[in-house]
């Protein structure tokens, strides 16, 4: 392999290295050296994720600042066409996407990214993601400052230090070249806005923003910094997030979850003191240069040409150049487009190109006298892609190719694009943003108007739905999030906003009263159509859907169930005869079906639901043996054996409490911490009333081995710490060194896919 190009992003030697070693680890896998489990955790922090199809994959490219070159978009072009789908995607946080691999092929998309100066690393797992930007910084004329070489810096920097690689939770980091907060760095775990003070560049600093479940805004924790102390401020968030984000429940390892948990004025009092460290220690290493990613063009713009009004050709801050905007469709491009593009940024334009958090493409610093025809040359495009105007519907891949997709975002999306063009809006002033699950990967809590797909259960079918989300504001210092006034059936959507409609956008009090006047629909009889997600030929079911790879999908149907059996439950305690066996049944029966879709499984009737209990929860161990039985007597008596349930109340209860105990213990990746009840019972044996945990599964020796003992060092003797590990060296390793340190090591406990090893505090 040749050395790379060097690109925008100029790749660190560390992350080269990652990627020349990627396929000795693919080689090993599929010669079944390493365990399903241990690659992920190895393959993820790569940017490369399994999709919903099986045998699929995603490799995510990171796009820093959203800048990329001519050649290396014929580059990743070459690749999609090669060895995935042939279509591109670029994403709401600038990168972009190749889907449909085949895991044996992966080494050679990432070697050939390699050889264009561009990496995957960092595109998923819990790392520091790709540093995003204003998507015209150094052409709009409102900025403060050109803010792209300052992101493309950053993520050069971070990038080349490891640990950036192994924190709780993913780390996003944004900058914004004024107040208006095109990129979002309100919402961000790090945002920075330009500012200029006493002819100074800096920025002002937010931290503990963060979207997808339970999002929040930012705190201000710098007024003003220098511009190139960026990297110090960095440094010091992210050690604060290393060492205090919660490595034992995923749902709250974000680092928003560690400023609710500290509060505001401890939060940045931490920060400081990490600040301090930081400065102390002095620079490690030569600092990335903060290079001007645009330049001036040169030449002639022919100013007498005239500029067609297009709402798509933006006019930049050198007098007689323009930004041209392409359209892609839900963010989409074919491969054989997407080198077009490239050529015709070198012909007409300065030869970048930008990625946007509109999924849309920027051809920069035209001309005035070629623009007319760059517009031409674009609507020859052989895709659905152009410069023709399409309502402005953001919508994530959902359950067409994610594996936490709960409904089909972008079959919703294109509903409502036909919709719209129907009664002439097809160039709406509001942006429609559509995320298939909770994880707001459409950035729908910063809508104006925004959707999060559901499932409710309605006659014991489930029903795609939305939660509908009015009226977010972005702005620095004055962001706030989308209220949730509702939840709808996915296919009263469309009509829903055409009612809204008026003047060119979506008046949201309107709609706000026309999602509350439905709140009621859960009592309808709604017709058969409601019960298929748009693009779907086969009714509404999450069967397929797998434990996701960054976070949780599909707890609120989980929710639904257990609060299902929990009032039957509760009913069943107030009654008596018959009344009181249906209620125990029913009861029985939702608890037992709760976390069955966690395995992708959907069960039709109450004898799926048995089969489907025995196989993935009793005979692995989750529920206890006699689960079996209360479930076989609870769907006897739903066939008819009224007798069937009479003194099995208090086992009941055990099963229900059992399953809310399975669904607390769940990880970001939907698997349970809980040990299964034989290893529960065995533990429980002489064990401490509480032990802590650590989550340690994909940290490698010796530095799992260092935080595990870290953390022992804050349980006072005798206490008890259970560290969660990946099986091979660092299951052997660890119990091994606590052992030579004189710690009693209690137990090592196989779970499946990972060790449990248990360690009692002796001095």
């Amino acid at each position: 392999m040749s050395f790379p190009r060097e690109g925008i992003l100029r790749i660190p030697e560390t992350v080269i290295t990652d990627t020349r070693q990627y396929r000795g680890r693919v080689e090993a896998f599929l010669a079944g050296e390493v365990r399903p489990a241990a690659f992920r955790a190895y393959r993820v922090p790569m940017g490369i994720y399994e999709q919903r199809t099986p045998d699929t994959y995603m490799v995510r490219i990171r796009i820093g600042a959203g800048v990329v070159l001519p050649w290396q978009l014929r580059r990743i072009a070459e690749l999609s066409a090669r060895y995935g789908s042939g279509t591109l995607h670029v994403t709401t946080r600038q990168d972009i996407q190749i889907h449909n691999v085949r895991i044996e092929d992966t080494p050679d998309v990432l070697d050939g990214l390699l050889e264009a100066g561009l990496s995957s690393r960092g595109g998923g797992g819990n790392t520091v993601r790709n540093i995003t930007a204003c998507p015209r910084a150094g052409l709009c004329p409102n900025e403060r400052f050109d803010v792209g070489g300052h992101a493309v810096a950053l993520a050069e920097r971070l990038m080349a230090d490891p640990t950036s690689f192994n924190l709780p939770r993913k780390f996003k980091v944004v900058f914004s070249g004024c107040p208006s907060d095109c990129s979002f760095a309100s919402v961000a775990d790090l945002g920075f806005f330009a500012h200029v003070r006493d002819g100074q560049k800096g920025f002002s600093v937010y931290a503990g923003g963060g979207l997808g479940a339970n999002p929040q805004v930012g705190v201000k924790i710098e007024d003003f910094i220098p511009e190139k102390a960026i990297f110090e401020v960095a440094e010091a968030v992210k050690r604060l997030f290393d060492a205090h984000g919660d490595r034992i429940n995923k749902h709250k390892a974000r680092l928003r979850y560690v400023l609710k948990r500290l509060g505001t004025e401890k939060f940045a009092a931490l920060y400081r003191s990490y600040r301090k460290e930081v400065i102390g220690e002095g620079p490690k290493g030569h600092l990335p240069e903060i290079r001007r990613l645009t330049q001036t063009p040169d030449g002639n713009p022919n100013e007498e040409y005239v500029v067609p009004d297009d709402p798509d050709v933006l006019r930049e801050k050198t007098p007689g150049h323009w930004t041209v905007r392409l359209r892609l469709p839900l963010g989409n491009i074919a491969a054989d487009d997407l080198a077009r593009v490239a050529h015709l940024a070198e012909q007409y334009a300065s030869g970048v190109v930008r990625t946007t958090q509109l999924q849309n493409l920027l051809v920069c610093s035209v001309p005035t006298a070629r623009v007319g025809r760059l517009l031409a040359a674009l609507d020859e495009l052989d895709s659905n892609v152009g410069t023709e105007p399409i309502p402005h519907v953001i919508a994530c891949p959902g359950v067409s190719t994610c594996k936490l997709g709960l409904c089909l975002s972008r079959g919703l999306a294109a509903a409502i694009s036909e919709r719209l063009i129907q009664i002439g809006l097809d160039e709406p002033q509001t942006v429609i943003r559509i995320s298939g699950c909770p994880n707001s990967c459409a950035n729908h809590p910063v809508a104006r108007v925004g959707f999060q797909g559901r499932a409710r259960r309605i006659g014991g079918r489930l029903l795609p739905c939305y939660d509908v989300f009015v009226d977010a504001h972005a702005a620095e210092g004055e962001a706030r999030l989308a209220q949730v006034v509702g939840t709808v059936p996915a296919k009263e959507i469309p009509d829903l906003l055409a009612s809204a409609a008026e003047g060119g956008q979506i008046d949201t009090v309107r709609l706000a009263d026309l999602v509350r006047a439905r709140r009621g629909f859960a009592d309808e009889e709604l017709p058969e159509e409601y019960f298929y997600d748009y693009g779907s030929n086969e009714p509404f079911s999450l069967a397929g859907r797998g434990p996701g790879e960054c976070g949780a999908g599909v707890l609120d149907v989980v929710r639904l169930d257990l609060d299902e059996a929990a009032a039957a439950l509760d009913a069943a305690r107030k009654r008596d005869d018959r009344q009181w066996s249906e209620e125990l049944g029913k009861s029985v029966v939702a608890a037992c079906r709760a976390l069955l879709v966690l395995f992708g499984v959907e069960p039709r009737n109450d004898h799926e639901i048995a089969a489907a209990c025995r196989e993935y929860l009793i005979t692995p161990g989750w529920l206890s043996g006699d689960t079996q039985e209360l479930l076989d007597a609870a769907v006897a008596f739903r066939t008819g054996d009224v007798a069937g349930l009479v003194g099995l109340l208090p086992r009941a209860e055990a099963l229900v409490a059992r399953v809310a105990e399975l669904f607390q213990s769940l990880d970001a990746s939907l698997r349970f911490t809980a040990p299964p009840v034989a290893q529960a019972a065995d533990l429980d044996r002489g064990a401490a009333p509480q032990a802590r945990r650590i989550d340690l599964r994909g940290v490698g020796c010796p530095l799992n081995f260092v935080k595990a003992k870290l953390e022992l060092e804050r349980i006072d003797a005798g206490g008890i710490l259970d560290i969660l590990l990946d099986e091979g060296e660092p299951a052997r390793n660890v119990p091994a060194s606590f052992a030579d340190q004189g710690q009693e090591v209690m137990d090592v406990l196989n779970r499946g896919d990972h060790y449990c090893v248990r360690v009692r505090r002796t001095r």
